[in-house]
């Protein structure tokens, strides 16, 4: 530190004067240096946490454009079962490059293992024979832990999922309504114990897409029918009683499948509920390059940007 009083009678005041923006100069650079604190982390990084008081994981996708000076979203994308997030994330769930232009996180957490050692989200309630792992809880673990890091936009969480990663997307929408503004669905239902117990606090838009062929009318007893779980959604958010009904362009004729938009408009805080109903589709994740030509992954949509296009538009007090 320097000494002002005891060093001023033996300079002259041009010297203070530099002195003086010496000591500004080295000002800014500590600011600057403080607005970078974080700059090591962007990128994709995997991080390991302690919940519940097991080790638990996470990737997380920090683009490129982040800056401490302008809270961001995150959006969670939850893998299916007896998968993986680095495979998920390296896949069909890879939101990477949709981060970088509209400046959001991305987190992919890792589920546990069942009984039979797939890696499978926890859902409560008798009929879920899942873990009995909190991952609500997990999640919002997760919310904590990178907020205190980061500088998120609280009232721009979203989650998504894709198949068990939806029906845990779900699941969150129904118990962790107060964190979360939105949810995307793909190749997911809501199961029964979730529909009986759901509590949300806010109206919450929801986007899912599911195929024809994917159990689309559920399973007695464990999967709701997709007509249920939407109608559930739509009078929740008091919603227009009957959807306005879109056909999207068939630009893949070779996969052997359609697809139809169903919008509930008009809802609460205006928000939407929307869901693509793939006709002919089965259990996959709409994509415009699909691997399969049988009408089994359709290729009109592109899951990502559809979830995110939606989501987007929304915090947690509705449309933005």
């Amino acid at each position: 530190m320097i000494h002002f009083k005891k060093y001023f009678k033996y300079i002259n005041i041009s010297f203070l004067i530099i002195l003086l923006l010496s000591c500004e100069n080295d000002e800014d650079e500590i600011n600057e240096d403080e607005s970078n604190v974080n700059s090591e982390f962007i990128g994709l990084n995997n991080i390991s946490t302690i919940f519940d008081n097991l080790s638990r994981s996470y990737h997380i996708y920090v683009p490129s454009s982040y800056s401490v000076s302008e809270p961001i979203p995150i959006v969670f994308n939850l893998h299916g079962g007896a998968s993986s997030a680095t495979g998920y994330l390296n896949s069909i769930g890879d939101m990477r490059s949709i981060a970088d232009t509209a400046n959001f996180i991305i987190i992919y957490p890792q589920a546990t293992t069942d009984n039979s050692g797939d890696p499978t989200w926890h859902l409560g309630g008798e009929n879920s024979k899942s873990t009995s792992v909190d991952d609500v809880g997990f999640v919002s673990h997760i919310i904590d832990e990178v907020s205190s890091i980061y500088s998120i936009d609280l009232d721009r969480v979203y989650v998504t999922g894709f198949s068990n990663g939806g029906y845990l997307a779900y699941e969150i929408a129904c118990l962790l309504s107060n964190r979360i503004a939105g949810i995307g669905v793909v190749a997911g239902h809501m199961f029964i114990d979730t529909y009986n117990y759901c509590n949300p606090s806010h109206p919450t838009p929801l986007i899912n897409i599911h195929g024809t062929e994917d159990f689309y009318e559920g399973i007695a007893g464990y999967y709701l029918d997709q007509n249920l779980s939407n109608r559930y959604w739509a009078e929740y958010n008091n919603t227009d009683p009957d959807p306005v009904i879109t056909n999207i362009e068939n630009s893949n004729i070779q996969d052997g499948s359609t697809v139809e938009l169903h919008s509930w408009l008009n809802g609460e805080n205006e928000v939407s509920i929307i869901h693509y109903k793939v006709v002919g589709g089965g259990h996959s994740y709409p994509n415009l390059n699909p691997s399969s030509s049988k009408g089994y992954e359709n290729g009109d949509i592109d899951s990502n940007s559809e979830i995110w296009d939606f989501l987007s538009r929304y915090d947690i007090n509705g449309l933005r």
